[in-house]
């Protein structure tokens, strides 16, 4: 969170420069009055002028800040044009400010660090992983984005329910442009669509077993730190904590160059997967309307033996 603070320090910087040039042009100016002579006065005065350019700056530096930080960290920021207006009342107007008050400067540049100083990676993954603890089933719907590069045109967008119950029982399914249904259960991978039932054996088959463990640590324990499968890094929006993972293992790297998981920052659990594959191609799937802790029948987790391939 500490890059919100040149932000911060340039936001109130073009605030103290619109407060002291606003002064200034005052100083020039006749005793204030509302008098047509006075209104007239303002526009020919390039100090105010320019003081008004200066807030109009401010203004929409702020509007910035506030749409990529936190509120409740970006607001107690604006304390630091305090600071840097007392000095311009030393430097510009040669006023006195006493012992007190340069005390109060310096226990206002502590709260600033405190405030920007946020939420350590490692106090993410412990909250994230504490939320997932919690978490028996979980339902919701889903929104599946994907852009090809090589078709060059409109991405292709399904829509379905998800499923998932700990530990180790998942139905994916989508239901529309097409239906198709991925159930995992345990060892087993049920992919039914177009007809056709097949029944893999992840145990036997290191691709789908791959693709299952992803599948499953996405939802119910998202892995947050290096290991020998991924490079992790943490970051933090306004609203949600992104982790970014990078494929270290080979089998993995064939399948996908890199995976961002975004966290809502409020109920510390995936409401967004990113998937980029070596190839360029990204699939986005954006988790709706998510229900925890609701009893899923057992029949969603069936697996017919139709077809089975090792």
């Amino acid at each position: 969170m500490y890059r919100i603070i040149p932000y911060a320090i340039l936001q109130s910087l073009l605030l103290t420069a619109a407060q002291v040039l606003l002064k200034l042009a005052m100083q020039r100016m006749p005793p204030f009055a509302w008098t047509r002579a006075f209104c007239g006065s303002l526009l020919v005065n390039w100090q105010f002028a320019a003081s008004g350019l200066f807030f109009a700056a401010a203004s929409l530096l702020w509007m910035y800040i506030v749409r990529v930080f936190p509120l409740s960290t970006a607001w107690p920021l604006v304390s630091l044009s305090y600071v840097f207006g007392m000095l311009a009342a030393v430097v510009f107007f040669h006023e006195h400010v006493s012992a007190v008050r340069w005390a109060g400067v310096a226990l206002i540049l502590l709260g600033c660090a405190l405030t920007a100083q946020g939420q350590t990676p490692a106090q993410m993954r412990q909250q994230i992983r504490q939320a997932a603890a919690s978490v028996e089933t979980m339902q919701c719907d889903f929104v599946q984005t994907r852009h090809v590069s090589l078709l060059g045109g409109e991405p292709v967008v399904s829509r379905g329910t998800l499923h998932f119950q700990q530990p180790d029982r998942l139905r994916w399914e989508y239901q529309s442009p097409r239906c198709y249904t991925v159930i995992l259960n345990g060892s087993k991978l049920l992919l039914q669509g177009d007809g056709r039932s097949d029944v893999v054996d992840t145990r036997r088959n290191r691709m789908f077993r791959e693709i299952a463990r992803l599948i499953i640590s996405s939802v119910a324990d998202p892995p947050l730190a290096d290991d020998r499968d991924f490079r992790v890094s943490l970051s933090s929006g306004s609203s949600q904590w992104t982790a970014t993972l990078e494929p270290r293992r080979k089998p993995l790297r064939r399948l996908f160059r890199q995976i961002r998981l975004h966290f809502d920052r409020q109920r510390k659990c995936v409401v967004q997967v990113e998937l980029v594959e070596p190839t360029g191609d990204t699939t986005t799937i954006v988790l709706r309307n998510q229900r925890t802790n609701v009893p899923i029948p057992a029949q969603t987790f069936a697996v017919s033996k139709l077809n089975v391939q090792s």
